[in-house]
């Protein structure tokens, strides 16, 4: 048995408070295994012995967790040493020299070395001493009716902190999993119902348990993950997280079903428990209204498990009954096909807006789960939406980094002919409903995509005209549009910038009919076509833009963005380019598309690995900035002059730190995007992006001409 002393470690390895060559290292380290593994088949029971198998436990799991040297007395029982008893490191022998205690208080606290705490588990399981058995000594010996809160989270950690694995999260910790792998289910539940029966109060470990029963025991233990979960909902009855664990219970259960009866009773109660779960999580709040007077909950981010499990109930039951009962499966679709196109809308824009964070993404069976689903009960794809993050979505077909290719759809890039089909139909849908925003703004927006697709496309209607579309709605329902739509506005009236010219030409006005002062690329085409000198009066409009970026954050609390969104990255939509008119927004597929070049070029292997190291190059390029680098992007990117704002100061916790962009004279208020810091302006310059939230800035770095 060796120590995971790591690969090309550098310097000498410093063990026991001495330094060591790694030769020496692991010389000292056999001498040391071989007295302590006959100290413990000697000694099984003693009180170091025990001590040491805690300490090997909890530093293996819970990495940099430690105990109180006053609970290391406790489990050592007397005499302690400030009643004359031996010294610690006396008693400890001869696992003192595995044992750290240097810490800011030595005194207060030790653990194992890291490197020894799996040889350490090696060696007591090989004399017999099992992880179930010393996890549950270790409950006994420390928890009794007022355990220290370290401890307490500790154990936690232990039995239920679910690492991310290569498919999505862990169903256990990583000790359960160990326990699993040496054929001990009993002595996992064994452990998790001690913890249950020591933390009365806290439901994550009779929800484990059912987790347990329904994905171990099978069929078998559907009854047993049944009582489990609903013991862990009474515990708390308010918790959306709680209440989910009933709702799996159903669903995997409904998965084994084949029977009519059992079909429909499975997915009636699972139905049922999924949307308490969205009930309970609709009432939950974000962490700043923690100390706010009736709040009944607090929940970091949204809660949408009780959507996604009736999209995956209603997958399942079109999918049993299609194959098994086919003349049934149409009053089914018929009573399901309602809520299946609601939640199918909700999660469009739920994932176009935005993802779990800046470094994860959704697994890939989620948007599969909920297309597949949406195409059963509606025959229409999810790839054809035209809502407005069906449109914004579309950009992204085909790119590696889609939701489309993560769920592994075949999903072709849309093509300049195809855009312009959509924004026929789509102008063609606003004629016909002149008055009907959604329709104005769906037909404004696809011909800001078509623009990033093909920015000189005949098709595309002239910026004045869809600016007097737009404006029409600005003085009708002031302040209550959706964000959508004040995304739109703001990139419609956003200023141009003046192109620099010479002394010479500054000198010569431009005149009286040649329209320079208004032309804009769509006008290429009407050149040796009479124009007006200016635009006609009910053109000359110049809304107040600062007043659109609040009216858009107040229409992302009042959709409930804010609410469903929180705690999650929101992803920017578009970028401020260098053309003009639609052009000069830059749809972030564009820059997607340029990052996957520039990741493929440097790597050469064509395998899975290739792929899992494309998407880990792809995160890093955005996470470190670096992304702002490539010398293509830059190349189309425009930079903003940016001033302090409302505050210039580091911003209090969940408050959102916020700066002003100058443009066309106009100063424009607009959130930093990333973790707040200080200073936020030179020497560095910006770029400006837009999410459903607002404009936002990301700060590039050192201009060039300034390194």
């Amino acid at each position: 048995m060796e120590p995971d002393v790591p690969d090309g470690r550098e310097g000498p390895i410093v063990f026991g408070g001495e330094e060591f060559t790694e030769d020496e290292f692991h010389q000292k380290y056999q001498q040391l295994v071989g007295g302590v593994s006959q100290y413990v088949r000697q000694n099984r029971k003693s009180t170091n012995t025990q001590l040491f198998a805690f300490l090997v436990l909890l530093n293996k799991y819970v990495p940099d967790s430690y105990l109180l040297m006053s609970e290391c007395q406790k489990i050592l029982g007397p005499p302690d040493p400030i009643h004359g008893g031996p010294p610690f490191e006396e008693r400890m022998e001869p696992f003192t020299v595995f044992i750290n205690t240097s810490s800011l208080n030595p005194e207060d606290r030790c653990m194992i070395h890291q490197v020894f705490a799996q040889a350490g588990l090696d060696l007591l399981a090989d004399l017999g001493i099992s992880k179930s058995v010393t996890v549950k000594k270790f409950m006994f010996s420390l928890c009794g009716d007022n355990p220290q809160p370290h401890i307490i989270q500790f154990i936690k950690d232990l039995l239920t902190k679910r690492e991310m694995g290569e498919k999505g999260r862990k169903k256990f910790s990583q000790l359960i999993e160990d326990i699993f792998e040496e054929k001990q289910l009993h002595e996992a539940l064994s452990v998790l119902e001690t913890a249950s029966n020591k933390f009365r109060q806290n439901p994550i470990f009779p929800q484990t348990i059912s987790r347990l029963f329904y994905i171990k025991r099978g069929i078998d233990g559907y009854k047993n993950a049944e009582e489990w979960a609903n013991k862990a909902i009474k515990q708390a009855p308010k918790n959306s997280y709680v209440a989910d664990t009933l709702g799996q219970v159903y669903k995997n259960r409904l998965r084994e079903a084949w029977q009519l009866k059992d079909i429909s009773d499975m997915a009636r109660d699972a139905i049922k428990a999924f949307h308490d779960v969205e009930k309970k999580a609709d009432k939950e709040e974000g962490p700043e209204m923690k100390d706010t007077a009736g709040t009944l909950s607090i929940s970091d981010c949204f809660n949408n498990r009780g959507l996604f499990g009736f999209i995956q109930v209603a997958k399942i039951v079109y999918d049993k009954l299609n194959r098994a009962e086919p003349h049934l499966s149409q009053s089914f679709i018929q009573s399901f096909k309602n809520e299946v196109e609601d939640k199918f809308e909700f999660f469009e824009w739920y994932l176009t807006y935005s993802q779990p964070s800046m470094t994860t993404i959704e697994p890939s069976f989620f948007w599969k789960d909920v297309a597949l689903c949406y195409q059963h009960y509606t025959t229409k794809t999810a790839a054809e939406s035209t809502s407005s993050p069906g449109l914004l979505d579309c950009l992204n077909h085909g790119l590696f980094t889609s939701k489309g290719r993560r769920a592994c759809f075949e999903e072709a890039e849309k093509t300049a002919s195809d855009l312009e089909a959509i924004r026929d139909h789509l102008k063609t849908t606003y004629e016909a409903n002149v008055g009907h925003v959604q329709a104005c703004e769906r037909y404004i927006l696809s011909n800001i995509i078509l623009s990033n697709k093909m920015p000189t496309s005949p098709q595309l209607t002239p910026v004045r005209e869809l600016q007097a579309i737009i404006h029409g709605f600005l003085g009708t329902e002031v302040g209550r549009r959706s964000p959508e739509f004040y995304l739109l506005a703001l990139m419609l009236f956003w200023p141009e910038e003046q192109p620099e010219e010479d002394d010479e030409k500054e000198e010569q006005p431009a005149t009286e009919d040649d329209g320079s002062d208004d032309k804009t690329w769509e006008d290429e085409d009407m050149d040796g076509e009479e124009e007006p000198a200016q635009p006609s009066p009910e053109l000359m409009f110049d809304p107040d833009l600062e007043q659109q970026v609040t009216y858009m954050k107040k229409a992302f609390e009042r959709a409930k963005y804010a609410k469903y969104l929180r705690g999650r990255y929101l992803l920017p939509l578009f970028f401020l380019g260098k053309g003009s008119g639609l052009s000069k927004w830059i749809h972030k597929s564009k820059l997607d598309a340029i990052v996957e070049r520039k990741v493929d070029a440097e790597l050469a292997d064509k395998n899975e690995k290739r792929m899992k190291e494309k998407w880990k190059q792809i995160n890093k390029m955005w996470i470190t900035g670096e992304v702002w680098r490539v010398p293509e992007i830059q190349d189309i990117l425009l930079p903003v002059q940016v001033e302090p704002g409302h505050s210039p100061t580091m911003p209090q916790e969940h408050e959102e730190q916020e700066v002003f962009v100058c443009a066309g004279g106009k100063k424009i208020t607009a959130t930093v995007a990333g973790e707040p810091e200080a200073p936020v302006l030179s020497p560095v310059f910006f770029y400006l992006g837009f999410t459903i939230q607002g404009p936002v800035i990301f700060k590039v770095g050192l201009n060039e001409s300034e390194q």
